[in-house]
């Protein structure tokens, strides 16, 4: 057997293993967290979120099971935290190589498969008769060798603990009474709430502040009249009651011309129109005539 295809093999069953780790302990983590936080009652904090107060008591349909939100969303909450706790545990894992783990199971291997891999290309008579006792060795290693049989043993039987902790909890609606869901519920809301008015946030209009230029910050129109000063030349801005004009120069308004001649009043009453025209068939004129005007006389 090639020493070098010996080894990669090993190495790809090492990292499938060290894959069902990562699952077993994700998967043991998020169950124990879930009915942690069944247990702290937090699905019962969500109708008091201002977030979730609307999908609250929903339901979802999910592989043909009726999954409340509630359910959904403590799932998630465990699924992330537990994301977290998996990466931080396995993060030291001992990254010690295939070869290194065959060599410490069958001492009678060690540094002499090591010393075959480095020198697996290399032709010479010594080579050879070492590259032949580690291949006659190797035959009978199998990759199962790698497991850590216990390790998985436990995380099964982790998860099979926590799952029948989770049926009860769950169907015997276990809670604590340490916490309070609509105080719990508030006290989120108070922290995560950015809508909150803050007095800081607001402007405050002080009818007798000024500005830079000493210019009041308010001013009544309907007060006594006001004075700017364009050019060097004082312009009156007083809007006189009921003239209509707004701002502007008051020269400028006595210059308008006022020779418009206003039309004499006349009596309001139903004058018909002379500009429309219609040429009616020949022999009843007079028929139709007499029909509109007793339409007009009604």
């Amino acid at each position: 057997m090639d020493v070098r295809d010996f080894v990669k093999k090993q190495e790809s069953a090492l990292k499938r293993y060290r894959r069902i780790y990562k699952l077993l302990d994700f998967t043991g983590t998020t169950i124990i967290l879930y009915v942690l936080l069944f247990y702290l009652g937090i699905d019962e904090v969500f109708p008091y979120l201002s977030s979730f107060e609307v999908k609250a008591g929903t339901s979802y349909d999910i592989l043909g099971m009726n999954v409340a939100f509630e359910t959904l969303a403590l799932t998630l909450i465990a699924a992330f935290i537990s994301i977290i706790i998996t990466f931080l545990r396995h993060l030291r894992d001992d990254r010690t190589k295939a070869l290194y783990l065959i060599e410490q199971k069958y001492p009678e291997l060690r540094e002499r498969l090591r010393t075959a891999y480095d020198n697996a290309n290399n032709e010479n008579l010594i080579v050879s008769d070492l590259l032949n006792s580690v291949s006659m060795k190797i035959k009978k290693i199998t990759s199962s060798t790698l497991l850590a049989k216990r390790r998985v043993l436990f995380g099964l039987i982790i998860i099979l603990i926590s799952s029948a902790t989770l049926t009860y909890v769950v169907d015997n609606n276990v809670r604590t009474t340490e916490f309070n869901p609509e105080d719990l519920g508030n006290i989120i809301n108070d922290i995560t709430d950015n809508d909150e008015e803050n007095p800081e946030d607001f402007v405050v209009l002080d009818d007798d502040s000024s500005d830079e230029g000493g210019n009041a910050g308010s001013e009544n129109l309907t007060g006594e009249t006001q004075v700017v000063v364009v050019e060097g030349t004082e312009v009156d801005l007083t809007l006189p009651a009921g003239s209509g004009v707004g701002f502007s120069n008051q020269e400028d308004s006595e210059e308008a011309d006022e020779d418009f001649e206003r039309s004499s009043a006349y009596e309001i009453s139903v004058i018909s129109s002379q500009s429309y025209y219609e040429e009616l068939p020949e022999g009843y004129e007079n028929v139709i005539r007499s029909y509109f005007e007793e339409m007009a006389q009604n």
